[in-house]
């Protein structure tokens, strides 16, 4: 399969749809995206069963805040200097670009990365969505180390991180990123070919393609029938048709970091055929939760994005509003999060709901 322009549109709204309402829209990233392909030419996605068994793996993503891509969206050159320095800090060859995050922006930045650094793009990524954490990857539970970790700016300045473990990789990646103005791309978690076959989620990039393109297939339907025919292609559930009735920012004391800012709650009262039902939405960085009469219809890390009824847009969670029509869809997580060590690091607790993880449930 290769990566050109003429998919990029249907691929980037796959990324938004994987996204859960958080990792910044796709559409952010999609220019520079179209410039690296039109410059160097389209980027072929490969299995990781076809790549040498010793070279390396690199995973990448832009690091820092949504809001200041919209302004300094990079260069996608980036890449370059980090798969210089990786290569020579591991005395072996990179043959592969992996997308860290699939979710959002880093979806089609990862197709410029790989791109200008001249590299194939592994059909994976880390995480099969998106999550806030740099250590919320599959290669974590894996065992994979993340350090050294490689960090570029579109100046070319590189920092090189050494951390023991995710959390000190987070604290000092972002410091280096927050350095760079807020934005940069960080490569961290590389492996070996082999190493990478056991620790990501696979199919990844496919995946969010295959989802924009049943979305583009129903163009001119109505965004819920849209909505049902992504969940009956993805094992999912349409959950509800509704009106956002409430949205109110909830004071939390919960420890976990990624409980501390962000937190919402969300009501929906159902329109057309959900008439006389409400859902109650937890929301963080991404959909967390949904609730009915108490009871637990999806959590994450399952996948929950709403939709904009009238434009077929999915509505990230720093853009929900009181007002907004909406369709809500669940689909399932890959199998790696539901092991007990990928639900202590993205199930709800993780992210201070005192709820545990509940499998996809029909209203």
């Amino acid at each position: 399969m290769r990566l050109n322009g003429g998919c990029l549109a249907d691929f980037a709204r796959g990324c938004d749809v994987l996204a859960a309402g958080g990792g910044g829209y796709a559409a952010a990233t999609v220019p520079m995206t179209q410039v690296a392909l039109d410059t160097q030419g389209p980027v072929d996605v490969v299995d990781l069963a076809d790549l040498p068994s010793d070279g390396l793996v690199m995973p990448c993503a832009y690091l820092g805040s949504p809001a200041v891509w919209v302004e300094r969206i990079g260069t996608g050159r980036e890449s370059i200097a980090i798969r210089r320095q990786v290569e020579q800090h591991f005395g072996a060859e990179v043959v592969a670009m992996m997308c860290t995050e699939i979710g959002g922006s880093n979806g089609p930045a990862s197709v410029a990365l790989a791109a200008n650094a001249r590299l194939p793009l592994a059909d994976a990524d880390g995480m099969g969505r998106a999550f806030p954490g740099i250590e919320q990857v599959a290669m974590q539970i894996a065992g994979v180390h993340p350090g050294p970790s490689v960090l570029a700016d579109d100046h070319d300045h590189v920092v090189l991180v050494q951390a023991d473990t995710g959390d000190w990789l987070e604290r000092l990646a972002r410091s280096a990123v927050k350095a760079f103005g807020d934005t940069g791309v960080s490569a961290e978690y590389v492996m070996t070919v082999e190493q990478a076959r056991e620790s990501v989620v696979v199919g990844s990039i496919s995946r969010a393609l295959r989802i924009g393109r049943v979305l583009a297939g129903c163009a001119g339907t109505p965004v819920v029938t849209a909505v049902r025919r992504l969940a009956a292609e993805f094992s999912g559930i349409c959950l509800m048709e509704g009106k956002v009735n409430l949205v109110s920012p909830l004071r939390t004391n919960a420890a976990p970091r990624f409980a501390a800012n962000l937190r919402s709650t969300a009501l929906l009262d159902g329109i057309n055929g959900d008439d006389g039902r409400c859902l109650r939405v937890e929301v963080g960085h991404e959909y967390l939760a949904i609730l009915e009469d108490g009871e637990v219809r999806a959590t994450t890390p399952d996948i929950i994005t709403l939709f904009d009824v009238y434009s077929g847009d999915v509505v990230s969670t720093d853009s929900l509003r009181y007002g907004q029509r909406v369709v809500v869809l669940a689909l399932p997580c890959p199998e790696v999060w539901l092991q007990p060590a990928g639900l202590e690091l993205v199930g709800p607790r993780a992210f201070g709901l005192d709820l545990d993880y509940h499998p996809l449930a029909a209203p």
